[in-house]
């Protein structure tokens, strides 16, 4: 079933591919990633394993190891894992609602129990766009799907990447680069107002100044 189903995956996707998310039948053995699309380039990657009902994850202990490292962001030709960007946070749950498109339920396990556990992963984007990779040698495929924040009704994109593969490049919305600015200026505010501070404290009038003492 799982070969069957993945075969089925790869010939609609046509490989990685990044196109709308239809009719999927039977996914629990896939993670599933999804990628929320934020203001200011943030981002947040959650992925979702099912251990109560796939063959693959037997247990909530296999499942933290399959979320470990799920996936990589390549960046100026190195591969990233999630863990140098920010730290995982996990919830265990059963709402594959809220971490998979609805065309991405499993059809035929629906009497069966789901026990769901999800990393996320959060960060503030330093590229336009994002390019994932899967490590080469996962045996956990994943189902890769975009939401964006500005459009929540619009249809989810996703792109099935299997070990080795690389994802399409997925843009990001832009930077608010007045806040760089505000930081910057902030920081540069403070560090002028520091030197004159340290000058002011050696600076002595000439009639406090010892005798012989030159001024500046």
């Amino acid at each position: 079933m799982m070969r069957i189903a993945r075969s089925i995956l790869i010939l609609a996707a046509g490989g990685a591919v990044l196109a709308p998310l239809y009719a999927l039948g039977h996914g629990a053995e896939f993670l599933s990633a999804k990628l929320t699309l934020m203001s200011d380039a943030e981002v947040r990657l959650d992925v979702t394993a099912d251990f109560g009902s796939n063959p693959l994850i037997a247990d909530e202990a296999a499942a933290l190891d399959a979320l470990s490292d799920p996936v990589r962001l390549q960046s100026q030709g190195e591969l990233i894992e999630l863990s140098k960007l920010t730290r995982a946070s996990h919830s265990i749950h059963q709402n594959w609602a809220k971490f998979a498109p609805a065309s991405y339920l499993p059809s035929d396990t629906d009497d069966q129990s789901h026990q769901l556990i999800t990393a996320s992963w959060q960060w503030r984007s330093q590229t336009p766009e994002i390019v994932f990779e899967m490590p080469k040698g996962k045996m956990h495929d994943v189902l890769l799907w975009t939401q964006d924040e500005s459009n929540p009704d619009a249809p989810p994109k996703w792109m099935l990447l299997l070990a080795g593969d690389q994802s399409k490049a997925i843009p990001v919305h832009p930077r608010s680069w007045w806040k760089d600015w505000k930081v910057f200026g902030a920081g540069g505010l403070a560090a002028v107002l520091g030197l004159l501070v340290v000058r002011r404290r050696n600076w002595r009038s000439p009639a406090t100044r010892p005798a012989g003492e030159a001024a500046f």
